[in-house]
């Protein structure tokens, strides 16, 4: 129950203890300035309502004790609610009272979260556009790059990132860049403003703007321009990239043949697992791609002649097609393609990427558009595509083989030379 009367000392004492429960008097002059009287105390408190944007009314009510009454005085309750002047270092400060401290300095919901904390947040409760979970390879990637990147800034609490200043920001930009180039720094930090963009959302409290917006402001063009990579292996670059890869382990250089062969993704070739591969059927399956479709897709005469070469050299108890070659730094048990060690083999400026593009390009030379979709598993969003297209591996073969020819021949020849099969390698 509550009453409202106006605070003097008289009125104050003639209010009775109640039998049972508590009852809340207010005072008319001073808003928010209450006295709680039990059965047996009366207790002076202040009450706010705070603004937290969280809460479905945009504020909440926060009540603090002052003391109790007898044990402090009005005027001492008074004082300490509305604050009161003193003498400080030969000088008359004033010392704010509990009503405005409660109004500025209310804590606020995710104050003692952590970036580190978002982080992990982040890729645990947001799912991706689609609404699926993100990819244990993406989450990982991300991890690491903020990991490495921002170790300072990881514990940082959210209201300290936001109060980051644009300076600061754009400076560690720059240093990003310099360090790991353009393209690293474009990455880490559009990780980080969506981390943190998430952050603004979930605790509005904290957050009224996301500081690493400063990036992508109009007019400040501090982030460079990354153009989307083009290079594929082109004219002359298909007789270097063959003759330089056999410099490669065996499993390697099989595994480099099936990404241009069949357009796979690094990680789709890697990880193919026997249990996906039918070679008396001429086929495999890619369960777990990029776009979450599954890839099921033919053999062309050269690829089968590859997994079959695989299979006769597999150790029964290893489920990879190309397992690792060196087994003191495998970790997943599967070979890994190094971009890197790829240009400086080959002497090419290409990354294992490239041999997709380089599949796709050469399936679109010979107007095989939309089975080159398929091959890729490139999704066709349209009605038809969606709805009505039942095409299967079957009706692939003609396109892949088509394919897969024009790329031997080229690699093997050259440009104008006949299609010969593809020689069988000694000793792997």
């Amino acid at each position: 129950m509550n009453h409202r009367i106006s605070f003097t000392k008289r009125n104050l004492d003639q209010i009775p203890f109640t039998t049972k429960g508590q009852v809340s008097y207010w005072d008319i002059t001073n808003p928010g300035f209450g006295l709680v009287v039990g059965i047996r105390t009366k207790t002076f408190v202040v009450q706010v309502d705070v603004k937290d944007p969280s809460r479905p009314t945009g504020y909440r009510t926060v009540r603090h004790t002052l003391g109790r009454y007898g044990e402090i005085t009005l005027e001492e309750a008074r004082k300490q609610l509305l604050g009161r002047q003193e003498e400080v270092h030969g000088k008359v400060v004033f010392i704010p009272g509990k009503r405005l401290e409660l109004k500025t300095n209310v804590f606020l919901v995710g104050s003692d979260i952590t970036l580190h904390d978002m982080l992990l947040a982040y890729y645990t409760e947001k799912r991706t556009k689609t609404g699926h979970d993100y990819k244990r390879s993406t989450v990982d990637g991300a991890n690491a790059i903020i990991l490495r990147l921002f170790p300072t800034w990881l514990p940082l609490t959210l209201p300290e990132i936001a109060n980051l200043k644009p300076d600061t920001i754009i400076n560690r930009y720059k240093q990003v860049e310099n360090s790991s180039g353009a393209f690293a720094a474009r990455n880490a930090f559009t990780i980080l403003k969506s981390i943190v963009g998430y952050a603004t959302v979930k605790y509005p409290a904290v957050f009224d703007r996301n500081p690493f917006a400063v990036l992508t402001m109009p007019g400040m063009n501090i982030m460079k321009r990354i153009n989307a990579r083009s290079e594929c292996l082109q004219g002359g670059d298909f007789q270097q990239f063959y003759q330089r890869i056999q410099s490669f382990h065996p499993a390697i250089f099989d595994c480099l043949l099936i990404c241009l062969y069949h357009g796979l993704r690094r990680a789709e070739a890697e990880g193919l697992r026997w249990q996906y591969v039918n070679l008396e059927k001429r086929e495999m399956r890619i369960p777990d791609t990029k776009n979450r479709q599954a890839l099921h897709v033919p053999l062309s005469q050269q690829t089968w002649e590859i997994l079959n070469r695989r299979k006769e050299l597999a150790d029964g108890w290893n489920p990879y097609v190309f397992p690792t070659v060196r087994d003191d730094i495998g970790k997943t048990g599967h070979v890994q393609l190094s971009p890197a060690t790829l240009r400086d083999r080959t002497g090419l400026e290409i990354t294992v990427h490239a041999l997709r593009r380089t599949f796709i390009t050469i399936g679109r030379r010979l107007k095989l558009h939309a089975d080159t979709d398929k091959l890729t598993n490139h999704i066709d969003s349209t009605v038809a595509g969606k709805y009505y297209d039942a095409t299967g591996v079957d009706d692939l073969r003609e396109a892949l083989q088509m394919i897969d020819n024009e790329i031997e021949r080229m690699m093997l020849e050259g440009v104008g030379a006949k299609v010969v099969p593809l020689p069988s390698r000694r000793n792997t």
